[in-house]
């Protein structure tokens, strides 16, 4: 996977996005002057008013967050800009984001990749580094062949790694790596497991919307998302690029100069 290339183009949704928000943004507050100027009823004033100071306080968060990935992505975002307030607000505008882009046609798993490689980016640009025991590889269910009669939601080391499902690669990579491994069924299980293994830093397989409400959810901690791979449809069968979850992991056990 051509990982800069899906970046620029991340960053042109959410930038696009953002861009078109901010100037409808402007816009009303043209309007909102105009009837300022125009109308002399008290309620009326009172109202625009109102308005007024809410457009140009989404005005200036969207302003923020667009200059923020732009920084970032120029090569900036560990220096000039902290990360983690990239991610912020991004937090704080995915929302009427991914309303805007369902409105003008775009998909909300679309936009959701994009934050959610945003966010990759931003963890990258931090270059943090862990011990093994401190790092979390959460798994989804339906990573597990659907066939399959060994129960590894308790213990992922269960597997008979029969080879019929990437399990087995996650149970090499934890054996190797040292690092904490857990599949869970879904979301409220996955904050169940982080609570209790308290990691410092997580690796998460999963699709679109469960690694945008992990990673939203889990704000103070380090996540590195990878999405899954659905030849057979949606939480069935599904599947993992090892090499891009091998690569995560190792980017957060290895001390980089």
């Amino acid at each position: 996977m051509n990982d800069e290339k899906n970046w620029t183009e991340d960053k042109g949704i959410l930038t696009g996005l953002l861009a078109l928000m901010l100037l409808l943004g402007l816009t009303l507050a043209a309007v909102v002057v105009y009837l300022l100027i125009r109308q002399q009823r008290l309620f009326v004033r009172l109202a625009a008013v109102l308005l007024l100071v809410f457009t140009m306080a989404a005005v200036l968060v969207m302003t923020a967050a667009l200059v923020s990935i732009l920084m970032l992505y120029s090569g900036r975002g560990g220096d000039a800009v902290p990360g983690r307030m990239v991610t912020r607000l991004l937090n704080i505008v995915l929302a009427p984001v991914l309303a805007f882009g369902r409105f003008i046609g775009l998909s909300r798993e679309r936009i959701q990749r994009a934050y959610a490689n945003i966010n990759n980016r931003v963890v990258y640009a931090a270059r943090p580094s862990f011990d093994p025991e401190d790092v979390l590889l959460l798994l989804p269910h339906c990573i597990q062949h659907s066939g399959c009669k060994h129960r590894i939601t308790g213990d992922i080391y269960n597997c008979a790694e029969c080879g019929r499902c990437k399990v087995a690669d996650m149970v090499k990579l934890g054996r190797k790596t040292g690092v904490n491994v857990r599949i869970v069924p879904g979301g409220t299980l996955a904050r169940k497991v982080i609570e209790e293994i308290r990691p410092k830093a997580v690796v998460a397989v999963a699709c679109e919307n469960d690694l945008y409400t992990g990673i939203r959810d889990t704000r103070s901690l380090p996540i590195i998302g990878v999405l899954n791979q659905r030849p057979h449809g949606p939480c069935r069968d599904t599947s993992v690029d090892v090499a891009e979850v091998k690569r995560a992991i190792e980017f957060f056990i290895n001390r980089r100069d």
